[in-house]
């Protein structure tokens, strides 16, 4: 059945609620393996950053002030986490108080984050989305809407980095506009990482 789907800025208290959901997302995606505290901190300081546009996604519902409302399920492929086998859907949104998706833009720098800013380009990251509504368009929708916010605020590019064995996420960001830009990296993990880049004249579709 299709949903409507919200998406709404985050504000102050949304933060421990929103990394939750990232964190509990990207623990199912990795099969179980568990998150340094670290990186979890490391998280939440980023999203709670002033100059961080963080965006959550909600079912309808469970909203009233509604800024934008998609049906999901519907359109291309999205760009979530690829579904894992024998997860319990009724188990999979336990910690996410009622958020179904985040992501973040942060302005861009140079030197993958280190360097001065880079002017024009948005830089997105923290793309996450509950389990159990993989599948359902949810992460195209919070990318869409960090676009159009983006061009809003005069930005001109974006960048992202992404697992290179996401094959959803892969193919969602193809079918977006975004291009493999050619650079590689290995996380924390040893997992290989490939960077995209696209202007920011349109969403497209």
């Amino acid at each position: 059945m299709d949903e409507a789907v919200t998406v709404r800025e985050a504000a102050a208290a949304d933060l421990d609620a929103a990394v939750a959901l990232w964190t509990f997302s990207h623990v199912v995606r990795r099969n179980g393996r568990p998150l340094p505290e670290a990186h979890i901190a490391s998280v939440h300081e980023r999203m709670a950053s002033p100059e961080a546009l963080v965006l959550l996604a909600h079912d309808s519902a469970d909203q009233n002030g509604q800024e934008s409302v998609r049906e999901a399920g519907r359109g291309p492929d999205n760009g979530e986490h690829d579904e894992e086998p024998g997860k319990d859907p009724d188990k999979e949104s336990e910690h996410n108080s009622g958020i179904i998706g985040t992501i973040m833009g942060v302005q861009g720098r140079d030197e993958d984050g280190s360097g001065p800013p880079v002017s024009g380009l948005i830089h997105i990251s923290l793309l996450s989305v509950a389990p159990d509504r993989w599948g359902q368009h949810i992460g195209r929708l919070l990318v869409e809407e960090t676009i159009k916010r983006a061009v809003a605020r005069g930005f001109d590019q974006a960048q992202l980095w992404t697992h290179a064995d996401n094959l959803r996420a892969n193919r969602l960001y193809k079918a977006m506009g975004f291009r493999r830009s050619g650079r590689v990296k290995v996380d924390d993990w040893g997992e290989l990482l490939v960077h995209y880049r696209r202007a920011l004249t349109s969403v497209a579709r």
